[in-house]
């Protein structure tokens, strides 16, 4: 399983895999995009899975409210987020063809 972001601006990608996703590693993923961005307003679309709304994460949100910004999809909506096509290439183009 893969948890990403895409900068739209550099067309850079940063990911990982796991086999499992919980709030912990949720966590972990936004302190490593805070890393790997470290200036300026960040943005990430979201789906309504139960990791991106933990409580663990919540104040993580709060100390870093003005540096980073989480937007969620409608519910069943993977159409309106752009990395489900990236998601879609992978698996069809690269996993598939292993």
């Amino acid at each position: 399983k893969l948890l990403g972001v895409l900068d739209y601006e550099k067309g850079d990608i940063l990911c990982i895999e796991e086999e499992r996703f919980d709030a912990k590693v949720f966590l972990s993923f936004l302190q490593q995009v805070l890393v790997q961005y470290p200036e300026g307003k960040i943005v990430m679309i979201l789906d309504n899975a139960r990791i991106h709304h933990a409580k663990l994460i919540q104040p993580f949100l709060q100390k870093y409210t003005s540096r980073l910004e989480l937007v969620f999809l409608p519910p069943y909506s993977p159409n309106l987020n752009p990395i489900e096509g990236l998601w879609k290439w992978l698996k069809s183009s690269i996993i598939y063809n292993v």
